[in-house]
C-alpha cells in the first residue's frame, strides 16, 4: 500500500514540474510587458509637455475693429388710416335736387357737392328783405347810413314842442315872480313843458326800439341768406368719396347725410413700437415704408404724435406718422412695413462678419492680445456689406483673428497674417 502511494505521489510531481515552469515563463512576460508600456505612456507625457513647452502657432488673418457710423432703425408694422373722415350733412331741410359726386370719387375743397331745392329759401331772403326796408322807411333812415335819432320826424316835432313849452315856462316863471299872473297861469305853463318833455322822451325810445328791431330785422336777413347758401353743398376736405347715403328726389331733414368723405394724403400710418425701442422715439423722426401691393417701391413720413402709455397687453407704444401718399396709390386698411430711423449716424464698432463664430446660440470673436488668441463671447448688432456691429465685447482699435478659428482656443500661440 505504501508503496502504491508513493509510486502516484511521484507522478504527481513529474507531472507538476512543467506546469510551474510554464507558469514561471508568462509571468516574465507579463512583467516586461508592463514595463514597455510604462515606458512609452512616459515617453508620450514627455513628448506632449515638451510640446506644450513650446507649441506651434497658428496661422491666422486678422483685421482691427473700427468704428463707422451708421443708421440706427426700428422694424415695425402697422397700418394707414384716413387722416381725416367727415360725415357731410345737409344744413337745411330741403328736397336734394342735385348730388356730383359718387361713391370712389375725389372731391376738392370746396367743390360744390350737392345742391338742395333753394326755393323756400329765396322766398325767406325775399321776406326779410321787405319788412327790413319797411322799418327803414319808418325811421327814415336808409341802409347802410349811420342814423341820428333827432333827424326822425317825430323826434323833431317832440322836441319842437318841448322847446316851445319850456320858452313858454321861462317867461311864467319871470311874471309871476313880479306877480303879472295868477299861479293858475304858472302851474298850466309847468304840466304843458312836463307833457312835452314826456312826448320828446317818448318819441325818443320809439326811434330806440324801431332802431333795435332793425338790428333784429338786419339778423333775420342774414340767417335768411345763410339758410339758401346752405342749400349749396361743398365739399369740406379734400379726399374721397367713401359713402353716399343720399340720392337725387332725396328729402334731407336737418343734419340729414349726404356723403361719407376721407383725406387720403397725407395717410396716418399707426404702429407699435416694441418697448425696449420706446425711449428712442421722437416725433419728427423719419419712418420709411412698404407695403406688399407696390413692393418695388418705398414710401416716406414722419412721426407726428406718440401715444402717452404702453399697450398693457403687447407691451408696446403706438405712434402715428403722416405719410405722403402722391397719386393717391396707397389705400385706408393697408398693412405696412416700416423701419423707424432713431438716428442717422450713430457710432458703432465693426468686424468682419468671418470674424464672428455662433455657437451654441451666442456668438464668440477671437481677440489677438500679445501674440495669444483671446476668446469672447460678443454681442452683435447691424449688418453693414460684409462688416456686423459688435455691440458688446469689442473695444475699436481690437484686433480680432478672421480664418482658422476652429484651431484657435483661448492662450492658443497664433502668427497673424493678411
Amino acid at each position: 500500500m505504501r508503496n502504491q502511494i508513493s509510486i502516484q505521489e511521484k507522478g504527481k510531481l513529474r507531472t507538476s514540474k512543467p506546469l510551474v515552469l510554464a507558469l514561471a515563463v508568462v509571468a516574465v512576460s507579463l512583467g516586461a510587458a508592463c514595463a514597455n508600456s510604462q515606458a512609452k505612456d512616459e515617453a508620450k507625457i514627455a513628448s506632449n509637455s515638451q510640446l506644450a513647452a513650446s507649441p506651434t502657432p497658428v496661422d491666422v488673418a486678422t483685421a482691427p475693429a473700427i468704428t463707422r457710423n451708421l443708421q440706427r432703425d426700428v422694424e415695425v408694422v402697422g397700418s394707414f388710416a384716413a387722416d381725416e373722415e367727415v360725415v357731410v350733412s345737409a344744413q337745411v331741410a330741403g328736397e336734394l335736387s342735385q348730388i356730383n359726386v359718387d361713391f370712389g370719387g375725389y372731391v376738392s375743397q370746396g367743390q360744390v357737392i350737392a345742391t338742395i331745392d333753394q326755393r323756400d329759401a329765396k322766398l325767406k331772403v325775399e321776406q326779410a328783405e321787405a319788412t327790413l326796408k319797411q322799418t327803414l322807411a319808418r325811421l327814415g333812415m336808409k341802409e347802410g347810413e349811420k342814423f341820428d335819432s333827432d333827424q326822425n320826424a317825430d323826434v323833431r316835432v317832440a322836441k319842437s314842442q318841448l322847446d316851445w313849452a319850456k320858452l313858454e315856462l321861462d317867461r311864467s316863471v319871470k311874471l309871476i315872480e313880479k306877480g303879472d299872473i295868477p299861479r293858475s297861469s304858472y302851474d298850466e305853463k309847468v304840466t304843458n313843458h312836463n307833457l312835452a318833455q314826456a312826448r320828446y322822451q317818448a318819441a325818443l325810445d320809439s326811434v330806440s326800439q324801431q332802431l333795435a328791431a332793425v338790428e333784429q330785422q338786419k339778423a333775420a336777413l342774414a340767417l335768411a341768406k345763410k339758410a339758401l347758401t346752405d342749400t349749396v353743398v361743398r365739399s369740406p376736405i379734400s379726399g374721397a368719396v367713401k359713402e353716399k347715403h343720399a340720392s337725387r328726389g332725396s328729402y334731407l331733414t336737418v343734419n340729414g347725410r349726404i356723403v361719407t368723405l376721407v383725406k387720403i394724403n397725407p395717410l396716418r400710418l399707426r404702429a407699435d413700437i416694441p418697448e425696449s425701442s420706446a425711449a428712442v422715439v421722437r416725433t419728427g423722426q423719419t419712418i420709411n415704408v412698404t407695403v406688399d401691393a407696390f413692393s418695388n417701391r418705398a414710401f416716406t413720413g414722419r412721426v407726428v404724435r406718440i401715444g402717452p402709455s404702453l399697450d398693457e397687453k403687447t407691451r408696446a407704444l403706438t405712434v402715428e406718422a403722416e405719410v405722403a401718399n402722391p397719386g393717391n396709390l396707397l389705400r385706408p386698411g393697408m398693412f405696412a412695413k416700416s423701419r423707424l430711423i432713431t438716428s442717422a449716424n450713430a457710432p458703432a464698432v465693426m468686424v468682419p462678419q468671418r470674424a464672428v463664430v455662433p455657437v451654441a446660440g451666442l456668438s464668440k470673436v477671437f481677440v489677438i492680445e500679445n501674440g495669444k488668441a483671446v476668446e469672447r463671447i460678443v454681442k452683435t448688432g447691424a449688418i453693414d456689406g460684409d462688416l456686423i456691429e459688435i455691440a458688446e465685447g469689442v473695444k475699436d482699435g481690437e484686433t480680432v483673428a478672421t480664418s482658422n478659428l476652429d484651431k484657435l482656443l483661448t492662450g492658443a500661440a497664433v502668427k497673424a497674417g493678411k
